[in-house]
């Protein structure tokens, strides 16, 4: 058979060729270990690949592997044509093969979004040679204090070794995972859910790139981010307000376990929940906010779990300020 050559391949199968090629430089990018170049690498990766989906050949391929008829990626809220082009094209490049359930696409008024599912995950500790060590709880349907409402609480546990460096994060006791859902829900189906948040949360700690925030975050979720899940009935005497800020805050050192090894980030973070406290009225809060927008803005992107946490401290300062607290 003769020697395959670009000249004889279709435009597809060069677009594939060159995708490979420069996901095999990212992971080389991620391996060195520099966030600076990795970062560069990407930006100018997803440049290149936005700017190839002009090509009418590969924008038909790429819509026809997602079109919801043949069900080989799955869709949630009615993701536009662009959105399917554009996000399993990102997809491919982090490796992903449409039909082995490795990822989703999900629509919304921000444009779509990548979610990557728990063999997305493991294909990318696969990319850099990790088999991570992963063990789940059996899943608890409880109370949440007194607020009247019930949630899915599992513990566990992930931990690798990469590079010399040995990564973990455990979610136990007070700082379970706290899974919405049902009573009736499948108990498989809920312990799957808490692997998948486990391996996200051990990924964001190994991998500056190729991570699922590379893409576009889901606003929506099939699971709600790690909430603090208090082992006894909160005290009577403490309201909503007060119950809220206690989860809340009893995040904050699982947060900066999770970016102790990024000196930018920590001392973002640190800094932001001290003036947030600070604040004594809404108007310096929002001054406060308007100068943590600004400074992110010369930053690398945070994770989305330390994003989602400080939004939810000012919400709550807001509420406190307003004159919630007690």
């Amino acid at each position: 058979m003769g020697e395959l050559t670009t000249q004889n391949q279709s435009p597809v199968a060069v677009w594939l060729d060159r995708i490979d090629s420069t996901r095999n430089e990212l992971i080389t990018a991620a391996k060195n270990g520099s966030r600076v170049n990795a970062a560069f690498a990407m930006a100018e990766a997803r440049v290149a690949l936005i700017e190839s989906l002009k090509d009418e050949q590969i924008r038909a391929r790429l819509l026809r592997i997602t079109d919801p008829s043949i069900h080989m990626v799955e869709l949630a809220n009615n993701p536009s044509d662009e959105d399917r082009i554009r996000v399993c094209a990102i997809a491919i490049l982090s490796g992903f093969c449409p039909g082995d359930d490795q990822f989703a696409i999900f629509g919304g008024k921000g444009g779509g979004k990548l979610y990557t599912k728990e063999a997305g995950f493991r294909t990318l500790f696969a990319h850099l040679g990790i088999v991570p060590e992963l063990s789940v709880g059996h899943p608890e349907f409880v109370p949440l204090g007194n607020s009247g409402k019930k949630i899915w609480r599992v513990s566990g546990k992930a931990s690798c070794d990469y590079a010399g460096k040995t990564y973990s994060v455990e979610f136990s006791g007070a700082a379970s995972l706290g899974l919405p859902g049902y009573e009736t829900d499948n108990v498989a189906g809920i312990t799957a859910k808490a692997r998948r948040q486990i391996l996200k949360s051990l990924w964001a700690k190994v991998s500056p790139i190729l991570n699922d925030d590379h893409a576009d975050e889901p606003e929506i979720l099939p699971v709600g981010e790690p909430a603090a899940i208090t082992q006894q009935t909160e005290p009577e005497e403490l309201t909503d307000l007060q119950r809220q800020r206690k989860l809340i805050v009893g995040q904050f050192d699982r947060l900066r376990k999770m970016i102790a090894g990024d000196e930018q980030h920590t001392e973002f973070f640190n800094g932001a929940v001290l003036d947030l406290e600070a604040a004594k009225t809404v108007d310096q809060l929002g001054l406060v906010r308007d100068a943590m927008n600004e400074r992110r803005k010369d930053m690398k992107p945070l994770s989305k779990p330390v994003a989602d946490e400080l939004k939810r401290f000012v919400e709550l300062r807001v509420e406190e300020l307003k004159g919630g607290a007690a």
